[in-house]
């Protein structure tokens, strides 16, 4: 048994943990560092507060996208909370569910830079959904950590509306896009105030016992 033990672990929780918080603080930081102070020919109060205003889209996408990974590193934190052990399988789906949290900053910077267009706004909504999606596989990962977190019936007696409602709503907006950008953004920001809902958040620390997600 000791010996099945060794060979599943491949890095320590601490580290692990460590690695992740990190990776979650940079990208959540890039978010501003993205936000660039209009270029005023001749600044005057007037032209900065009408520069400001129309700046809007890449605030609110900006919001939303801070949220979006805060509430990622929510679910994060509570799905590896009473974990005992990190696997191979845990470790390479953790990355890549990473890679799709660096790649917000990106998406946000594109829709500030381009604008609210279908294309952009579609491709900001795919990155959302595809790192829904390996959140999901990492929490099926979990699950089927052997002696931690029960079978495959177990994963899907979990599945309920705060864990599926979201990569429903990240495709729906993806396609939404190329008909109204600005309701696919709106739509995205709903469903991060929606997940930061005191409710909701008591709702995933209940499900999850660490171990759940509503993403």
């Amino acid at each position: 048994m000791a010996g099945t033990q060794q060979t599943d672990v491949v890095i320590s929780k601490g580290r692990f943990e460590a690695f992740s918080d990190g990776v979650f603080a940079i990208a959540i930081t890039l978010l501003v560092l993205e936000l660039h102070p209009p270029d005023l020919t001749i600044p005057t109060n007037a032209t900065l507060v009408s520069a400001l205003l129309a700046m809007w889209p890449e605030f609110l996408v900006y919001w939303g996208s801070f949220a979006t990974i805060g509430i990622i590193w929510f679910n994060h934190y509570a799905l590896f909370h009473n974990a005992r052990r990190i696997t191979y399988a845990a470790l390479i789906t953790n990355l890549l569910l990473l890679s799709f949290v660096c790649f917000i900053p990106f998406t946000t910077l594109l829709i500030a830079r381009e604008g609210l267009i279908p294309v952009a706004t579609a491709f900001y909504g795919l990155v959302l959904l595809l790192m829904s999606a390996c959140f999901n596989v990492l929490f099926y990962v979990m699950m089927l950590t052997p002696g931690e977190r029960g079978s495959f019936l177990g994963f899907l007696r979990k599945r309920n509306l705060w864990n599926s409602l979201g990569p429903a709503v990240y495709a729906g907006g993806s396609l939404l896009a190329f008909a109204s950008p600005l309701a696919s953004i709106l739509l995205f920001a709903a469903m991060a105030v929606f997940y930061l809902l005191p409710g909701t958040v008591k709702g995933t620390l209940d499900a999850t016992g660490g171990s759940s997600t509503s993403t």
